[in-house]
């Protein structure tokens, strides 16, 4: 386990960002996206305007990787299809859910 620590450290040096940092940025953006989600699902309820709800939900749902974007160097190019895939595949999750407590 040790030396898996030290292989992802070794990686983070390499392509200049903190692992710790994206950990951090990871296990807070789910909540901050979940408190989004149930944001946006009030305003819809309300018919309020929501272009601003589902942005911000999009910002908090890409920061973790948006952190390794932005701030990584000499990235393969297989990692940014890797985030495009979870992108996709978090954003259609996402968007069933809403649909599906807004039917309730």
């Amino acid at each position: 386990m040790l030396a898996l620590w030290h292989h992802i450290l070794a990686i983070g040096t390499a392509h200049g960002v903190n692992p710790w940092v994206f950990a951090a940025l990871y296990l807070t953006h789910h909540p901050l996206f979940w408190g989004t989600m149930a944001w946006l699902a009030v305003r819809v309820r309300a018919k309020k305007p929501v272009v601003g709800v589902i942005t911000l939900a999009a910002f908090f749902w890409f920061l973790p990787y948006a952190y390794i974007f932005l701030f990584g160097r000499g990235l393969p190019l297989w990692s940014y299809a890797v985030a495009a895939v979870f992108f996709a595949v978090g954003g259609t999750h996402a968007w069933k859910e809403v649909r599906r407590r807004l039917k309730r």
